[in-house]
């Protein structure tokens, strides 16, 4: 087997162990078996499982940024709210068809070291500058409330969405679920956002 080939077997294969097991309850014996590999092999690719773990929680986390656009509002662009739910779209995706590493993301990573709670802060940092910055071009544009702190709003959606991503991925059969879910997250999160909107100017009755 190629090298490339086999270092994604043993990365499926802790991927399963790690969901499984959780990091301190997995062996590098239980990768191996998973693996079906010789544990010399094992080494040639990897030092120990903390390396492997953490090149799962990078790969999880690299997609994940790569995958968000930032949102436009120029002439031609498509409605800021459309944007916004196609890269929460783009998001959930991954978590979903990652499923396995979104658990090891939410259930195993924090906590494990400085190191791993360091990496967690900078992914949330820049989720979440990036959704304020969007907030920021709302208001510019006069959609969004003048009042409104964008980093505080950004704060509550990123949270918003970790924590209902973090029940709906372990729902069967959630794939097909994303779309009218991603709706009802926009719904209620962007209504108190929004600029009020002027008073309906009352109609003049002629006079007879």
């Amino acid at each position: 087997m190629k090298p490339k080939l086999r270092r994604e077997q043993i990365l499926r294969a802790a991927t399963t162990v790690f969901a499984a097991k959780g990091y301190h309850r997995a062996s590098i014996t239980d990768i191996i078996e998973r693996s079906g590999i010789a544990r010399g092999t094992f080494y040639l690719y990897f030092d120990g499982k903390r390396e492997i773990f953490s090149e799962l929680v990078d790969v999880l986390l690299a997609r994940i940024i790569n995958c968000m656009k930032r949102v436009e509002l120029g002439p031609g662009s498509p409605p800021w709210t459309d944007q916004i739910k196609a890269n929460m779209l783009r998001i959930a995706t991954i978590l979903i068809e990652e499923s396995e590493l979104t658990r090891i993301l939410y259930n195993h990573a924090p906590g494990l070291d400085e190191d791993f709670d360091k990496k967690l802060r900078e992914f949330y940092e820049s989720l979440t500058h990036r959704t304020a910055d969007a907030l920021r071009l709302g208001q510019e544009m006069g959609l969004l409330r003048k009042n409104l702190d964008p980093v505080l709003a950004a704060h509550h959606l990123v949270g918003s969405v970790r924590e209902v991503m973090y029940h709906f991925s372990a729902t069967p059969g959630a794939g097909a679920k994303l779309s009218p879910m991603i709706d009802e997250l926009m719904s209620y999160s962007t209504l108190g956002l929004l600029a009020p909107r002027p008073p309906a100017k009352a109609k003049k009755t002629k006079k007879r």
